[in-house]
């Protein structure tokens, strides 16, 4: 079978996506590990403040990459002459957000409440992470997907460590001066990892202006994803205060370190989906649609059904935020599916279209959420945040017909029946929360066999 077969591309995404999977399911272990040490130290409310001064770091920080990261990878494998140039826009842009940061923190604290302090180290840690993506992508766009596993491994136990043993002390400020420390070894790994690669290849390079046309409308993405998955947070804050906004984020916060898992199947598969896309081919975006929803069914069903159990792990009072979560998991499954699609877009260099289509998404949470939020709280953001989705869901379902089509009632149908034996468990019978993730898995696991056995085509894998 020759090397640019279809089935041949859809197996080096599957490779792809498994390398970066299995270490995103232990960064995600431990990440989650960190996130329960903050909520039971901190509290509802201050977390709530934590999780609000990291948005706004986020959204300082992301003005040093303009989408330089999403498009590391096809714009490498294009030619690695490209890496110069990506490193020397990052290094410029970074300086300016520094300059930024200096000028404006001061407004953003008397905005938000937050001191200076705090909001600095969350930029500088966003800042730092911003870096170790970008060189992570590089690696993996040129084949050393271990390495990029190993580099993203080290920032998150780096984190993890600072967090749990809180040497800063166990309060917002000691937990933001652990976020920003964070970053220094990974980054210290990342120059030492790239410092033997070769910049050089066949194929000539493009210019700044280049890249940054094709970057720029992810970049205006970025900063519009950010504030679509936070304008409930400051909506509850306006409306209903700290307290609220500790338990909608502590529930939120649940469905983010999720959301790691299909943005890590979709970005191990880009280098294949970027070819597929180039030779015209679909092999490897149907393999990475259908991974993702095969992944997020379970995920998104079981986390319906122990809501309660999951939340009582957080802390005392953070259980009062179950119903809101179920609602988050009907829009988590959405997540899954809607960020294999926007992978699906980068790939095919279909990246115009992208803040549009996000900026709708931000504006059906706003609406929702200025009409939802001041009578239903808690429970109107989560039907705002899910509503969202969905609308986004509808989109790029539309988008994606015209320059990498994909099956998609075949996966989700195929996962959703593969769940029946899992819910029917968790359902009717009393189980602590590792018994019914575990049991939940096994059955999801057996169902999953017996569809998978007919083909891969059956399950809407191929």
């Amino acid at each position: 079978m020759s090397a640019e077969s279809p089935s041949t591309s859809a197996r080096d995404a599957s490779v792809g996506s498994t390398i970066r999977l299995s270490a995103e399911v232990v960064i995600r272990t431990s990440s989650i590990v960190a996130t329960l040490w903050l909520t039971r130290s901190l509290g509802v409310n201050a977390f709530g403040s934590f999780i609000l001064a990291l948005s706004v770091g986020l959204m300082i920080a992301e003005l040093s990459d303009l989408g330089l990261h999403a498009v590391v990878v096809p714009v490498v494998v294009r030619s690695r002459r490209n890496l110069r140039t990506l490193f020397l826009m990052k290094a410029a842009m970074t300086g300016a957000v520094v300059v930024l940061c200096v000028a404006g923190l001061p407004l953003a604290s008397r905005f938000s409440g937050l001191g200076v302090d705090v909001l600095s180290r969350c930029a500088i840690h966003f800042l730092g992470l911003g870096w170790i993506e970008m060189m992570g992508a590089t690696l993996r766009s040129v084949g050393r997907r271990a390495a990029e596993a190993t580099l993203l491994v080290v920032f998150r136990f780096t984190l993890v460590g600072l967090v749990i043993g809180a040497p800063f002390g166990p309060n917002l400020a000691g937990a933001s001066l652990a976020y920003a420390v964070s970053v220094a070894p990974a980054l210290l790994l990342g120059a030492a990892l790239l410092r033997d690669l070769p910049a050089s290849g066949a194929a000539p390079g493009v210019g700044v202006r280049a890249i940054f046309r094709q970057a720029l409308p992810l970049g205006v993405n970025g900063y519009l994803t950010i504030l679509s998955t936070r304008v409930e947070l400051f909506l509850l804050q306006a409306f209903q205060g700290a307290h609220i906004v500790g338990l909608f984020g502590g529930a939120l916060k649940i469905v983010a370190s999720l959301l790691t898992l299909p943005s890590a199947v979709a970005a191990g598969a880009l280098p294949s989906l970027a070819r597929d896309a180039v030779r015209g081919s679909r092999g490897a975006a149907q393999r990475t649609f259908g991974a993702v929803v095969w992944i997020g069914a379970p995920v998104a069903l079981g986390l319906a059904l122990c809501a309660p159990d999951v939340l009582r792990v957080l802390g005392p009072g953070f259980i009062d935020g179950a119903p809101a979560l179920r609602i988050l998991s009907v829009a988590l499954f959405l997540c899954f599916a809607n960020a294999a699609l926007f992978h699906l877009l980068i790939a095919a260099a279909d990246t115009a279209i992208i803040p549009r289509l996000t900026a709708a998404r931000v504006a059906v949470a706003a609406l929702g959420g200025l009409l939802l939020i001041p009578a239903f709280g808690l429970s109107g953001a989560a039907v705002s945040f899910t509503a969202a989705e969905l609308f986004l869901f509808g989109l790029l379902i539309r988008r994606a017909r015209g320059p990498v089509e994909v099956n998609v009632l075949r996966p989700v149908g195929s996962a959703l029946l593969a769940c029946v034996p899992m819910i029917a468990l968790l359902s009717f019978v009393p189980l602590s929360l590792p018994a019914s993730i575990a049991a939940g898995a096994l059955l999801f696991g057996i169902a999953s066999f017996a569809i998978l056995s007919r083909g891969t085509e059956s399950g809407g894998l191929a």
